[in-house]
C-alpha cells in the first residue's frame, strides 16, 4: 500500500521541537522583562519609571497574547499530525480489505 497520507515523522518532530524551544525561549524572556520591571517599579519612583513601567506592562500584557497564540499554533500543529496519521491508518484499513469479489474490481479499476 502506498503511504500518501504519512507525513515524514522526523520532519514533523523537529518542527514540533523547534516549536517547544521557541516557546520556552519566549517564557524566558518574558520572565526577565517581568522582573526587570518589578525591579524598576521597587527602587525608582519617579515621572519617567512610572511611564517606563506602565509601557512594560502594556508590553508583558501583548506578550502574553502572542505567547497563547504561539502555544495554540503548536498544538493544533500535534493535532494536525495527529489526524493525518489517524486518516492513514483508517485508510490503510479499509484498503488492506481488498482482495476478491466485487471489492476487487473496484480496486482494479481504481489502480489500473
Amino acid at each position: 500500500m502506498v503511504n500518501n497520507l504519512r507525513v515524514n515523522d522526523h520532519a514533523v518532530q523537529g518542527t514540533h521541537a523547534s516549536l517547544e524551544e521557541q516557546i520556552e525561549a519566549m517564557m524566558r524572556a518574558a520572565a526577565r522583562i517581568h522582573d526587570i520591571n518589578s525591579e524598576v517599579q521597587q527602587h525608582f519612583q519617579a515621572a519617567c519609571s512610572t511611564k517606563y513601567t506602565e509601557n512594560l506592562n502594556a508590553w508583558e500584557g501583548k506578550y502574553a497574547s502572542l505567547q497563547s497564540a504561539y502555544r495554540t499554533f503548536q498544538e493544533a500543529f500535534a493535532a494536525g499530525h495527529r489526524q493525518v496519521g489517524n486518516a492513514h491508518d483508517e485508510a490503510a484499513g479499509v484498503g488492506g480489505g481488498w482482495g476478491g469479489g466485487h471489492s476487487d474490481a473496484v480496486y482494479k479499476g481504481l489502480n489500473p
